[in-house]
C-alpha cells in the first residue's frame, strides 16, 4: 500500500509541534488555549498568502472592508439554522466592565450575519449587482476538541468573501471564479496539490445550498480542509430581506455566496508536506529569507577574513538591490551550525563565499531541497531567480506525486479500515444515512459522486464516495 513519508503519526506530532516553535512560526504558551502568539516568521508567510489572494480577489472586483469583531445576539440569531451551526462554539461579551450589558454580544464566529444586514441597506437596485466584498480577520469559536496549533483553535486567522448577484447562474460563476483564485493560492503559491469536494448535504455550512472544500494530505494521511466555497441561494437574502429591484422594476431576492480560507491551516499543510528531517522547506514565494549569505572564513589573517566578509556583504547588497529578501550570518559560529540553522527555517537557497569564491568572483549557491550546489559569477547573481522557480516547481512536483500516491480504493469495510489514515479512499455507499453514519464512526464522507459503486456496509448498489481520517 502506497504511504506518503515514511512518518508515524506520533511521530510526524513531535516534528510538527517541534518545527512550529523552534523555527518561530508561534509561540503556544498564550495563556488561552487555542490562542497562539504569531512570530516573525509564521506572521511573514501568512502576510504573504493574504497579499497574493487579496491583489486577486480586488482584481476581480471585490472590495475590501473591515466590520466589527461584536455581533449583536439578535443579529447572530436571525439565521437560526446558520447559528445552529455555531451556538455551541460561540463567545459571548456580556458586561462592561461591572455592568451588564443590555444585549448579549458575540465575538465573531464568521460574518454572514452581520455583514447581511449591511447588505440589505447598500443594495436597492439591479445596478448595485454584483456586489463582492473581503476581509481578512480573526474569528473566534470556542472550539471543543482537541486543538492543535494553526489547525484547530479558539481564534484563527482568514480571509472572508461574500458576495449577492442577480441570478442563480451569476452566484455559481462566481463560485467557480473563486474556485479558481484558491486554485492559484494553493498551488501556485504554496506549491500544493489538493482536492475539491462537493461536502454531501449533512455536512454543507449551515444556510448553504452548496458547499466545495478544498482538502490536502498530510504526512500522517489525514485530510486537512483549508478552504471552503459555499453557494448561499436566496437562503440568507430572504432571512435578511436583501432585495433588488429588476431591470422591470420588480423585486428580487439576490443569490448569494461566501467562501474563505485558512491562513493558519494553509501555513500548516506548507511546512508539513514539503518539510522534511532537517526542519522546514518553503517555497521561495512565501520565504521570509529567500537567501542567506555565509562568509566562509578560515583563521588567516584579520585582514583576509575582513575582504572575504566585505565581499560577502556586497553579494548581500547585489541581492537586495535585485529585490530578493536576503540576510547574512556574521555570527561566531562553525559554518556547519550556520548551515544547521538555517535549513531547520527552511531558507530556500545559501549563498557561500569563501576564499576562493573571492578570488574567483563567484559564490556557491546550495539549494535547500535538494542540497545541489551550483556556482555562480557575480555578474550572474540574477540567475538565483531561475534557481528559485526550479525549487517551487520540484516542490510541486514532489508533493503532487505524494498526493497521487495517497490516492486509495476499497471494496469492501475490510479493505477500507486498512486504507483510512493513509489518504483519500474511494469506496461505495448505498445512499441511505444509516449506512453513512457507520462509515463516519471511522472517517469522514469527502463527497458523494456520480459513479456506480457498491455499499461498503450493506453491499447494495450505490454511488462512489470518498472517505478519509480528517483532522
Amino acid at each position: 500500500m502506497p504511504i506518503l513519508i515514511k512518518m508515524e503519526e506520533d511521530k510526524f506530532s513531535d516534528w510538527y509541534h517541534r518545527i512550529i516553535e523552534e523555527a518561530g512560526l508561534i509561540d503556544m504558551r498564550y495563556p488561552i488555549k487555542g490562542m497562539l502568539i504569531y512570530r516573525r516568521w509564521g506572521l511573514f508567510m501568512i502576510r504573504e498568502m493574504q497579499r497574493f489572494l487579496e491583489a486577486r480577489l480586488e482584481a476581480c472586483g471585490h472590495e475590501p472592508c473591515l466590520f466589527p469583531v461584536l455581533i449583536p445576539d439578535d443579529i447572530l440569531g436571525k439565521e437560526t439554522e446558520h447559528i445552529a451551526g455555531f451556538e455551541d462554539e460561540v463567545f459571548w461579551v456580556t458586561h462592561a466592565g461591572k455592568n451588564p450589558l443590555e444585549r448579549k454580544l458575540a465575538l465573531r464566529p464568521t460574518s454572514e450575519t452581520p455583514m447581511y444586514e449591511s447588505f440589505a441597506l447598500w443594495i436597492r437596485s439591479h445596478t448595485d449587482l454584483p456586489l463582492k466584498v473581503h476581509q481578512s480577520v480573526s474569528v473566534y469559536r470556542y472550539e471543543t476538541k482537541h486543538t492543535r496549533p494553526l489547525i484547530r483553535g479558539r481564534e484563527f486567522l482568514w480571509n472572508e468573501g461574500h458576495s449577492a448577484h442577480a441570478t442563480a447562474k451569476d452566484a455559481a460563476e462566481n463560485v467557480e471564479e473563486i474556485k479558481g483564485i484558491y486554485s492559484d493560492l494553493i498551488n501556485s503559491l504554496l506549491c500544493l496539490p489538493f482536492t475539491i469536494s462537493r461536502r454531501p448535504d449533512w455536512d454543507k455550512f449551515p444556510g448553504a445550498t452548496e458547499t466545495y472544500a478544498f482538502d490536502t494530505l498530510m504526512p500522517d494521511g489525514k485530510t486537512l480542509q483549508i478552504a471552503t466555497v459555499h453557494n448561499l441561494g436566496q437562503n440568507f437574502s430572504k432571512v435578511f430581506g436583501i432585495t433588488f429591484d429588476t431591470e422591470k422594476k420588480d423585486k428580487e431576492f439576490v443569490w448569494q455566496c461566501s467562501y474563505g480560507p485558512s491562513f493558519g491551516r494553509l501555513l500548516a499543510a506548507a511546512i508539513s508536506i514539503h518539510g522534511d528531517s532537517k526542519g522546514l522547506v518553503l517555497p521561495p514565494a512565501i520565504a521570509p529569507v529567500q537567501a542567506v549569505v555565509i562568509p566562509i572564513l578560515f583563521k588567516k589573517t584579520e585582514k583576509d577574513n575582513q575582504e572575504i566578509i566585505d565581499y560577502a556583504k556586497d553579494i548581500l547588497e547585489k541581492l537586495r538591490g535585485m529585490g530578493v529578501r536576503c540576510e547574512i550570518d556574521l555570527g561566531d559560529q562553525h559554518p556547519g551550525e550556520k548551515y544547521y540553522k538555517w535549513e531547520m527555517k527552511g531558507v530556500p537557497l545559501r549563498i557561500e563565499a569563501g576564499p576562493r569564491d573571492l578570488a574567483a568572483k563567484k559564490v556557491v549557491a546550495a539549494r535547500r531541497d535538494t542540497g545541489a550546489k551550483t556556482d555562480l559569477a557575480v555578474q550572474d547573481l540574477s540567475k538565483v531567480f531561475g534557481i528559485f522557480d526550479e525549487i517551487a516547481s520540484d516542490l510541486r512536483k514532489k508533493a503532487e506525486e505524494r498526493f497521487s500516491a495517497g490516492m486509495l480504493k476499497a471494496k469492501d469495510r475490510k479493505s477500507l479500515d486498512k486504507c483510512l489514515g493513509e489518504g483519500i479512499v474511494s469506496t461505495g455507499w448505498c445512499t441511505e444515512k444509516i449506512c453513512a453514519d457507520k462509515i463516519e464512526e471511522t472517517c469522514s464522507i469527502l463527497s458523494v459522486g456520480e459513479a456506480e459503486s457498491t455499499c461498503v456496509i450493506g453491499g447494495k448498489k450505490g454511488k462512489e464516495i470518498k472517505t478519509a481520517k480528517t483532522y
